[in-house]
């Protein structure tokens, strides 16, 4: 009898545990699901979803037809929500921007004051405004290197530093980099030459990149990070070594980097909130002279 009593209070111990783990994880789905509706319902289209992103079920055999699609073809495998309506692809890829930031913070212990920082920061604002798929390069950074290394080369402005660090602590050097091989060489069987038809975006008046003035300074951090096996300082190097950089694209920096560089992620934030203040007031737009 006792022992009845025994292993009937593991079990219940055990249920309420399971209950305990997964209760947390359906209350979010809810709570996502209960977004994507309000925000389908409420939210305008985004200016990159709509003109880019939601033209891919039109163009999917050859995507730089959209003159504004400039990825990797591969990363329309990572938006089925686009073949949706308009409006719930709107909202679900919003959603997704907002979820792995969050789970980004999250998982590299970032906390509630820098989760505050990078949705309160002007490139967020600047990311709901474009809607743009910025969540692929934060999406990289929580599944298997393996797959990790071509999801982020999908989506590299931001994070693509990264990698140096994910490939120097690979036990294979060669084993990790073979599904970007295969990714990479198949895109080329299925969409040609697709690096030839990508329209040049450098001079597009969105570009925030300081290239190539700060290449040896962008250089300079990358080495540092190898030394020190810095994946975070690694990642803050990519915006100096690449040709163009759209400014909503720094939120996911933030929200990666500020797990380790607090202080420096909140001196971006006040520069972005000096720049977009001194801007708006310059061109006389939102604040009155």
């Amino acid at each position: 009898m006792q022992e009845a009593k025994r292993v009937g209070a593991e079990q219940t111990k055990g249920g309420g545990t399971a209950l305990r783990r997964w209760l947390p994880r359906l209350l979010a789905g809810l709570i996502v699901i209960a977004l994507v509706v309000f925000l389908k319902e409420f939210y305008p289209l985004g200016v990159d979803w709509q003109e880019t992103y939601s033209q891919i079920p039109d163009h999917w055999r050859d995507p730089y037809e959209i003159a504004s699609f400039t990825s990797p073809p591969w990363i329309m495998v990572l938006l089925p929500h686009a073949w949706l309506p308009v409006d719930w692809g709107n909202a679900i890829n919003l959603v997704l921007n907002i979820t792995l930031i969050v789970a980004v913070v999250v998982r590299f212990g970032g906390g509630w004051p820098l989760m505050l920082l990078v949705f309160t920061s002007p490139p967020f604002l600047d990311l709901v405004r474009t809607n743009n798929v910025d969540w692929i390069a934060l999406l990289a950074l929580l599944i298997p290197v393996t797959w990790g290394l071509p999801v982020l080369v999908g989506k590299p402005q931001a994070l693509g530093g990264a990698s140096l660090i994910w490939w120097k602590h690979s036990a294979n050097k060669i084993r990790v980099l073979i599904p970007l091989v295969v990714v990479v060489v198949l895109s080329f069987l299925i969409w040609g030459l697709w690096p030839l038809r990508i329209k040049p975006v450098h001079e597009s008046v969105w570009n925030f990149a300081p290239w190539p003035f700060l290449i040896p300074l962008g250089i300079y951090m990358l080495y540092r990070a190898y030394r020190q096996d810095d994946v975070f300082l690694a990642a803050a190097a990519t915006p100096f070594l690449v040709p163009y950089i759209a400014p909503y694209s720094v939120a996911g920096l933030i929200a990666f980097c500020g797990s380790k560089y607090r202080r420096e992620a909140l001196i971006i934030y006040v520069a972005f909130w000096v720049y977009f203040i001194v801007e708006t007031r310059r061109l006389g737009i939102l604040l009155p002279e």
